[in-house]
């Protein structure tokens, strides 16, 4: 028993103790205390915050739709190429069995 008297009387003391040092410390510092907000400023961050949310909204958007029409271009750019690949390697096929036909003839 005499233990439960020890720890309840410790606890009374560091209770004691705590709330002093408490009270001395927001005495110390007044610049801590709960100030209330204004309802005010309150409203005008909120819009603040309801402005910013839709333009970072707005800009995943624009950025969404741009990535997606750069690949759109790519696509049509890749196809484009490969269709030139084609044409100028029948190009140069036909130029170069004209040289060799033309050489040919001169010898």
């Amino acid at each position: 028993m005499s233990d439960t008297g020890n720890a309840a009387q410790t606890r009374v003391i560091a209770e004691q103790v705590a709330e002093a040092a408490i009270t001395r410390f927001h005495a110390e510092h007044p610049e801590l205390r709960h100030v209330p907000i204004p309802s005010p400023l309150k409203w005008a961050a909120a819009i603040v915050a309801a402005v910013m949310t839709a333009g970072v909204s707005a800009m995943a958007l624009w950025l969404v739709s741009t990535v997606n029409s750069m690949q759109v271009t790519l696509a049509r750019m890749d196809e484009r190429m490969a269709n030139q690949d084609k044409s100028l390697g029948t190009q140069f096929d036909d130029l170069n069995r004209r040289v060799t036909a033309l050489e040919s003839v001169r010898k």
